[in-house]
Order: C-alpha cells, then sequence, then structure tokens
C-alpha cells in the first residue's frame, strides 16, 4: 500500500537567480518519491511520499549541490 503524500516547505540558501531555482528544483523532482517541487524565493515546497525518500535525504541531495537548508 501506499503512504500519502506529505508537504513541507524548506528554507534555502544559494538561492540567487532563475538558474539556481531551477537546479534545486531539478535536484528534488529527480529524487524517488517527489511527486512534485517548486522554488521561490528562497523556500522549496515539495510534495512527497514519506516511504520512498525522508526529509534528510532531500536536504542531503540539495547539500550536494551547493545549497543549504536554513
Amino acid at each position: 500500500m501506499f503512504s500519502k503524500a506529505e508537504s513541507i516547505t524548506m528554507k534555502l540558501d544559494g538561492i540567487h537567480d532563475a538558474a539556481s531555482r531551477r537546479a534545486a528544483v531539478q535536484v528534488l523532482r529527480e529524487m524517488p518519491g517527489v511527486r512534485s517541487a517548486s522554488v521561490r524565493q528562497g523556500a522549496a515546497n515539495v510534495s512527497f511520499y514519506p516511504d520512498k525518500t525522508t526529509v534528510p535525504e532531500m536536504t542531503a541531495a540539495l547539500a550536494d549541490a551547493g545549497f543549504s537548508v536554513i
């Protein structure tokens, strides 16, 4: 049985322009279990399935791409 999707907003450091927003969105959308992701004004809004990915995994993926979750 599938888990219910959860939503989270993560404040991000390292978002300076449209290119960095797109890069952060791409990192999140490529993760298994991420249903949707958008980044606006230094915050990522993510809908995800917690049985497929976790907040620490998303945080680590963003950190690997040069973004900090604050």
